[in-house]
C-alpha cells in the first residue's frame, strides 16, 4: 500500500494565500558534523534557550548602564551630593519631586511650586515614573535619588523582549539576538537610559515596539485569539499614555499607526465579526468623547501640530521659539548620527542595508514598523532627539541582514563563524566605547550646594528666580517656588525670565521680578495692551516705570494719563495713578531670590538673546562671551589658553590676537572674592 503523501503546514501571514512554513533540515535527516549536532539539540530544546537568551540580554542591558558607577564614584565632587548620586537630565528632578511629593503626602492638584504666579496642575494620574520610584522607595527604603539613577538602567533591557519577538518573525532567532544585543549596546540609548538618566527615554521605545509586535499578531492570526493580542494592545497603550504622559496625542499616533496598516492590509474577517468588532472601536470612540468631550480628537491634531512647530523651531508670534537653544532640538550632522549609534560607517551601512533589505522583502509587514521609520526620519531632518527611536531602527536592520546571512549558513560553511564575527565586530567596539565615555550629571554638585543653602537661608514662601534649566532641580532641592522650568518654557515665559538677567540696572532688575511674580505675563500683557503702541514700545515704558521706582513712576505715569494711553488700567478712585501705582509696586510681595550658577556663563548666547529681544522686530543680540579655563596666576599676571594674558597691575588684556583694557576685575580664592578696579576707562571683556 503506497505511503500516504504529508500535507504541508500554512502560516496565515497573508490571508488567501497559503504560504508553507519551512521545515528544519535537522528535522528530517541526520546530521553528523559537530555544527549540525549543535543545531540539533538546540532545536530539541529550542524554547528554555530563547527564554534564557532574553532573561540574558536584558541582565545585560542593565550591566552595560551601571558601567558608569565606578566612574562617577572616581569623580565623586562631580557626580554626587552629600552621598547622594546627581543625575544626566534636568528632567529627573521633575519625576523625583513628583515622587517626593506621594512619598511625603503633600501631592495636591496644584502645584504652587511651578511656573509662578501661575501655578499650573500636577498630572493626574501620577507619571508612572514617579509612582514606579515612590513605591520602590516605600518598599525598599531606598533614597529617591539613588532609586532615580539605578531604575532606568533596570528598565531599559526590556528593549530586548519586543525586539526579539519582532525579529525572531522577520528572520529567526539570531536577527532577533543580534537586533537586540546591538540596540542595547548603541551609544545613544545608553545615554538616554543611562545610570542617572532618571526619564521616559528608557521605556518609550520599548512601548512602540511592544505596540508594532502585537498588532503584527492581530494582523497574522484569527479566531478569538487576534482579539486577545488586540486587548493586550488596549493595555499596552494605556500604559505608555500613562508613562508618556506629557504628549498623549504623540502616544496616540505612533501606537495606533501599527493598527492602521493591520487593517489596510491584512484584517479580512466575515461581515458579522468585522461588524462587531469595528461596533465596538466605535461605541468606545463614543465613549471616549462623552468623557472627554467631543472636540477631543480636534484638540489631539492641533496637539501634534504644535508638537511639530516646537520639533522645527518655527518662531511662529512675536517671540522665540525656545527649541532653537536645546542641544537636543538642534539637526545632527551625519557623522554625529554615525557616532551616537552604529559607532562607524561600516556598521552604519550595514544596518541600512539590512534596512533596506527587510522593506524590500517583507514590505507590507515592514510596515509596522512605521512609526520607527518615520521617527527615524525626523532624526535626520529635525532635532537629534528623535536619534533615540533611530536605534531600534538600525538595530532591527543589522540584526536582519545577520539572521539572513545565518538562514544559509548550510549552504556556505564559513558562515557559521562568519555571522557571530560580524555580531562581535559591531557590538565589542560599542561596549569599549561606552566604558571609555561615561555621562556625567549636568548639574554640578557645587550648584546643587548654592540650592541647598537657598533653601535653608530664605523663607518657605519665597520665589528663586532663575534660569528656566535649573528650574525643576531648585523645586527639588531648594523646595522653593519658581516661575519657568522645562515643560512650561514658552517663548514669551523665556523671554520674561531672561530680562532680569539682561538689565544693567539692578533696581530695574528687581523690581521687574517682583512685578512678574505678581502679576505674571497676564500683567504685563495686561499693561502693553493699554498702550496705543507696540509691544516693543510698551515694554520700554514698562521698563522706565519700573527702573524709575515708586517715586519716580508717578510724574511718568501722568505723562501718559494726559495722552490717554493708559485708559485700559485701573486708576483709583480718584484717577491720580496711585491705583496704577499700587499695581506696579504691589505693597504685599512674595520674597524674591536671583539665583546665579556657573550654568549662565556657559549658555549667555540664548538667555543674553531672549532678554534683548525686540518683539517688533522678532531680532536679539547675540554677545560675545568667552569662557576661559585652566587659568594660571603668575604674580600679578594671569595667562591661558588662546592667547590670553591679563595684567593685574595696569587692566590690560591681550586675547586672540587683541589687546583690550578692563573697567574692573574680580576674583575669588580660598579667602573669598577680590574685587579690582582700574582707571583705563576701558569696559570689561
Amino acid at each position: 500500500m503506497p505511503k500516504k503523501k504529508r500535507s504541508a503546514r500554512y502560516t496565515q501571514a497573508d490571508p488567501g494565500k497559503k504560504t508553507p512554513l519551512p521545515q528544519r533540515p535537522e528535522a528530517r535527516q541526520k546530521v553528523t558534523s559537530w555544527a549540525g549536532r549543535a543545531e540539533s539539540f538546540f532545536y530539541r530544546f529550542a524554547l528554555p534557550f530563547e527564554i534564557f537568551a532574553v532573561i540574558l540580554l536584558v541582565a545585560a542591558g542593565f550591566f552595560f548602564r551601571m558601567q558608569a558607577l565606578p566612574d562617577w564614584k572616581k569623580a565623586e565632587a562631580q557626580t554626587f551630593y552629600g552621598g547622594q548620586p546627581l543625575h544626566t537630565t534636568f528632567d529627573a528632578y521633575f519625576y523625583l519631586t513628583l515622587a517626593r511629593d506621594l512619598l511625603e503626602k503633600t501631592y495636591n492638584p496644584i502645584d504652587e511650586k511651578r511656573g509662578v504666579p501661575d501655578s499650573p496642575p500636577r498630572p493626574m494620574p501620577p507619571p508612572l515614573l514617579s509612582l514606579l520610584a515612590a513605591e520602590t522607595a516605600r518598599i525598599t527604603d531606598a533614597r529617591l535619588s539613588w532609586i532615580g539613577a539605578v531604575l532606568p538602567a533596570v528598565l531599559a533591557g526590556f528593549l530586548a523582549v519586543p525586539m526579539y519577538l519582532l525579529m525572531r518573525y522577520y528572520s529567526g532567532w539570531f536577527a532577533g539576538f543580534s537586533a537586540s544585543l546591538l540596540s542595547l549596546l548603541y551609544p545613544f540609548y545608553i545615554y538616554r537610559s543611562g545610570f542617572g538618566r532618571f526619564d521616559t527615554d528608557c521605556l518609550n521605545c520599548t512601548f512602540i515596539l511592544i505596540s508594532a509586535y502585537l498588532f503584527l499578531r492581530f494582523a497574522l492570526i484569527s479566531g478569538l485569539q487576534r482579539y486577545l493580542y488586540f486587548a493586550i494592545a488596549l493595555i499596552n497603550y494605556g500604559l505608555f499614555l500613562w508613562w508618556w504622559d506629557q504628549t498623549p496625542a504623540v502616544v496616540t499616533s505612533i501606537t495606533f499607526l501599527p493598527f492602521a496598516v493591520a487593517l489596510t492590509f491584512y484584517y479580512r474577517p466575515k461581515k458579522k465579526e468585522a461588524a462587531f468588532f469595528f461596533g465596538s472601536i466605535a461605541l468606545g470612540l463614543l465613549l471616549i468623547m462623552g468623557l472627554k468631550g467631543p472636540g477631543i480628537f480636534i484638540n489631539m491634531g492641533r496637539a501634534i501640530i504644535n508638537q511639530f512647530l516646537y520639533i522645527s523651531k518655527d518662531a511662529s508670534g512675536a517671540f522665540p521659539n525656545i527649541g532653537v537653544t536645546i542641544s537636543e532640538q538642534s539637526i545632527p550632522p551625519l557623522d554625529t548620527i554615525i557616532g551616537y549609534t552604529t559607532g562607524s560607517m561600516p556598521a552604519f551601512m550595514f544596518a541600512s542595508a539590512g534596512v533596506v533589505l527587510l522593506v524590500y522583502r517583507r514590505f507590507k509587514s515592514s510596515l509596522f514598523l512605521g512609526s520607527y521609520m518615520l521617527l527615524s526620519f525626523l532624526a535626520f531632518t529635525y532635532a537629534n532627539r528623535f536619534i533615540i527611536f533611530l536605534v531600534p531602527m538600525l538595530g532591527i536592520g543589522a540584526g536582519y541582514l545577520l539572521g539572513e546571512l545565518w538562514k544559509v549558513r548550510r549552504k556556505f560553511m564559513p558562515l557559521f563563524a562568519i555571522c557571530p564575527a560580524l555580531l562581535l565586530y559591531f557590538a565589542v567596539p560599542l561596549y569599549i566605547d561606552n566604558v571609555a565615555k561615561p555621562q556625567y550629571p549636568k548639574l554640578t554638585a557645587a550648584t546643587v550646594e548654592g540650592m541647598d543653602t537657598a533653601m535653608q537661608q530664605t523663607p518657605g514662601n519665597a520665589v528663586i528666580w532663575a534660569w528656566w534649566d535649573n528650574g525643576y532641580a531648585l523645586t527639588y532641592f531648594a523646595r522653593r517656588a519658581t516661575m519657568n522650568d522645562g515643560s512650561i518654557h514658552s517663548g514669551e515665559r523665556t523671554y520674561c525670565n531672561a530680562l532680569p538677567l539682561a538689565f544693567s540696572d539692578f533696581r530695574l532688575a528687581a523690581n521687574f521680578m517682583h512685578f512678574y511674580v505678581i502679576h505674571g505675563m497676564e500683567g504685563i500683557n495686561r499693561f502693553c495692551s493699554a498702550l496705543k503702541m507696540s509691544r516693543n514700545e510698551a515694554m520700554e515704558v514698562l521698563k522706565a516705570l519700573l527702573a524709575a521706582g515708586p517715586d519716580g513712576a508717578l510724574p511718568i505715569l501722568l505723562s501718559y494719563a494726559k495722552q490717554g494711553k493708559l485708559k485700559g488700567l485701573f486708576w483709583g478712585a480718584k484717577k491720580n495713578g496711585f491705583g496704577f501705582l499700587r499695581f506696579l509696586f504691589p505693597a504685599e510681595k512674595k520674597p524674591v531670590y536671583l539665583f546665579l550658577d556657573s550654568l549662565l556663563g556657559r549658555i549667555s548666547y540664548w538667555w543674553y538673546w531672549f532678554g534683548t529681544w525686540n518683539p517688533d522686530t522678532r531680532q536679539g543680540t547675540h554677545p560675545n562671551y568667552e569662557i576661559f579655563t585652566g587659568l594660571q596666576l603668575n604674580g600679578t599676571v594671569i595667562t591661558g589658553p588662546k592667547g590670553l594674558r591679563v595684567d593685574l597691575n595696569t587692566g590690560e588684556i591681550q586675547v586672540m590676537g587683541q589687546s583690550l583694557k578692563l573697567a574692573g576685575i574680580t576674583m575669588r580664592t580660598a579667602a573669598g572674592f577680590k574685587e579690582k578696579k582700574f582707571t583705563t576707562g576701558g569696559q570689561f571683556y
